[in-house]
């Protein structure tokens, strides 16, 4: 597949309506269960991605997010070229990704913060410079680049310890400067803080945030810590079951002006009254799981100037044990949206 226009107003990624679909074997128990694997064997299929369609423009650093099992993974594996969509198309930089040319391989990275891909029992620079040889990087560029990025991830010192001996911290640092020796074009990072400690997550935030502003890299992560996304991305594209729910800043989901009331009850009332009582829709509104305490209380989504129509009606009515006031975080949004995805399941057969 040859490449497409080169013009630098052209999106580096075009997603457009890529679905993907896995197929899995059911095994029913006991040995009948097992004739039946061998003779009729039980196919079930799982859509991963569902008519995903995005754009992505050059330079800028994008949130992947969504629960466990939303099609996070799955997408970047599709834009990294590892796996086919099933239906639609992806390009990046004008390439089919799961062509894989030499040209494509060249200008991508993938980092994924569970998965090591650097050889444990070298030192790291012996590893970096299997690299080098392996993306053809001319020597003097090599060793500056090498330079500069362990400059700025502060791990000049660790060059020449073995993978394996270094910590979880230092060893994600690793495999970040052996993604970008090649100085790639796009970097899809999956869930690269994962299992590091706060002062280890800074730094390699302030990394990215660095290298994104520096080289005009095009960047999307994935990842669980919403500071991440807060600090790291002007851009979030929110999935929920293999959909595309959310495509914008991530202040549009919190809303400047709305905060979040929450009220606890002596008994708790249904979704309708609630609604109807403080006059916001029912999305507004979203019950606490957990302990019986816990399960009494309220979160109403509002804006400023609604807040005390709102506690007048609802004591008024209802018997209100305590109450609370916070700004609105993209924590708490997307912590809402993961409940909604856990019962939406609950509720399938």
């Amino acid at each position: 597949m040859t490449k497409l226009s080169d013009s630098t107003s052209a999106p580096v990624i075009e997603v457009r309506e890529v679905s993907r679909s896995f197929q899995s074997v059911q095994k029913k128990p006991g040995f009948r269960g097992a004739l039946g694997l061998l003779f009729r064997p039980e196919k079930t299929v799982h859509e991963a991605l569902k008519k995903v369609s995005f754009s992505i423009e050059p330079g800028s650093f994008n949130g992947l997010i969504g629960a466990n099992g939303a099609g996070k993974t799955t997408l970047l594996k599709i834009l990294s070229g590892l796996i086919p969509p099933t239906a639609g198309e992806a390009r990046v930089l004008g390439y089919e990704p799961f062509l894989r040319s030499i040209e494509f391989r060249h200008q991508i990275a993938l980092v994924m913060g569970q998965k090591a891909q650097l050889w444990w029992d070298l030192p790291a620079v012996d590893a970096f410079d299997l690299l080098r040889a392996i993306y053809e990087v001319p020597l003097p560029i090599y060793r500056e680049r090498l330079e500069l990025l362990a400059e700025l991830l502060d791990v000049k010192r660790h060059l020449h310890t073995q993978i394996r001996r270094l910590s979880l911290g230092e060893r994600m640092k690793m495999e970040l400067i052996g993604a970008l020796l090649h100085w790639p074009k796009v970097i899809f990072l999956d869930e690269p803080t994962i299992g590091l400690d706060v002062l280890a997550a800074h730094k390699l935030r302030e990394f990215l945030r660095e290298f994104n502003l520096r080289e005009k890299a095009t960047i999307i992560l994935t990842s669980h810590n919403m500071e991440d996304i807060e600090r790291l991305c002007s851009r979030v594209l929110i999935l929920r079951s293999g959909e595309l729910i959310y495509d914008g800043e991530p202040t549009g989901l919190t809303g400047k002006e709305e905060r979040r009331l929450r009220i606890r009850f002596l008994q708790r009332p249904s979704l309708d009254e609630l609604s109807e009582c403080a006059g916001i829709p029912k999305e507004q509104i979203h019950f606490t799981h957990g302990t019986e305490a816990e399960s009494l209380a309220a979160h109403l989504s509002v804006r400023q100037g609604q807040i005390v129509p709102i506690l007048q009606r609802l004591f008024a009515r209802f018997q209100v044990v305590d109450m609370g006031l916070e700004e609105q975080t993209l924590e708490a949004v997307i912590q809402r949206l993961y409940e909604q995805d856990r019962i939406q399941g609950d509720s399938r057969p």
